[in-house]
């Protein structure tokens, strides 16, 4: 007794290759839309209010005024700092007197990633209490 079973047929398979297109465009679309920066936070206390009788509360602690000016130049209280030392120069004040504030004064044409880059340094430096002017 012989069975005649059907002889197999020749069917396509499944082709990887639009397989292997989707992946890679999935790959290339994530790696283009994510970023891999890490994220920090820092305190940011807008300053108070000018009192018009001039005197300053008690407790409140002595303060630098930085001044970012629109060509990148800085100073602190009037003395002029170089951008690259500012980390070090904050940190003998903040040596000096451990609670220091530094308020941020930038001019009206001082690009963002600027005045973030500088405020960043002043963190970096150990300083608590950081106001933006």
């Amino acid at each position: 007794m012989r069975l005649d079973l059907p002889a197999p047929r020749a069917g396509r398979g499944i082709g990887l290759t639009p397989l292997i297109d989707v992946v890679f465009i999935l790959l290339l679309f994530f790696l283009l839309a994510s970023h891999f920066h890490q994220w920090r936070a820092f305190q940011l206390d807008t300053a108070p209010v000018s009192r018009t009788d001039g005197e300053t509360p008690a407790d409140e602690p002595p303060a630098l005024l930085l001044r970012i000016h629109g060509d990148g130049a800085l100073d602190i209280n009037g003395e002029a700092v170089a951008p690259g030392r500012l980390a070090e120069v904050i940190a003998g004040y903040r040596e000096r007197r451990p609670a220091v504030a530094v308020v941020v004064a930038p001019a009206a044409d001082v690009p963002l990633q600027a005045l973030v880059g500088v405020m960043d340094a002043v963190v970096a430096a150990g300083i608590d209490t950081l106001r933006l002017q």
